[in-house]
């Protein structure tokens, strides 16, 4: 897999869900952007517009990605999702990069923001979710309604919740 977004992290405290409800007006207005532009999106007809709108929020997007309707990438923390070139997102596809459980929760749950990385290739199936910190390889393949929450290596299909190997065809591509 690729080694180019492995040193990616967020450079703050990751705040629990009350703390998010205290943002200053830059951050308030930045998160109003970003849901207009995510709502846009989301129900766009134009996949070329799709890919703009979240551009527009900070997802980087690669060349030739067709991103499906009703797909929900991160509203929060958009700017850490890296989606390779050649990829597909099908319809219906959550991309998280966030998780804020409330403060109540912390003795167990922790928060946390951690990068979604989509290599050059790779097919995301209807109805996927990609859980905070995944790595999906280069022409891997996550089948619909799979819930990922670990990397994905080249080359590999998975599916379920949550997703598991079915079979590395590295061999059949090459």
């Amino acid at each position: 897999m690729s080694n180019r977004f492995k040193n990616i992290a967020p450079e703050f405290e990751i705040p629990y869900y009350e703390d998010t409800q205290k943002r200053t007006l830059s951050q308030k207005i930045k998160k109003i952007k970003n849901t207009i532009l995510m709502l846009l999106a989301y129900a766009c007809p134009s996949n070329g517009l799709r890919i703009r709108m979240h551009r527009l929020r900070g997802v980087k997007i690669g060349n030739h990605v067709y991103l499906g309707m009703f797909c929900f990438l991160d509203n929060l923390y958009p700017q850490y999702i890296y989606i390779g070139n050649n990829v597909s997102i099908n319809a219906g596809s959550m991309i998280l990069t966030h998780f804020n459980p409330m403060k109540q929760y912390a003795p167990i749950l922790k928060a946390r923001v951690a990068p979604v990385v989509i290599n050059n290739k790779a097919i995301i199936a209807v109805k996927s979710i990609l859980l905070p910190g995944v790595e999906i390889g280069e022409s891997a393949i996550v089948a619909a309604g799979s819930v990922v929450e670990n990397n994905v290596p080249d080359f590999t299909l998975v599916r379920g919740n949550p997703a598991k190997k079915v079979v590395d065809y590295e061999l059949l591509i090459k």
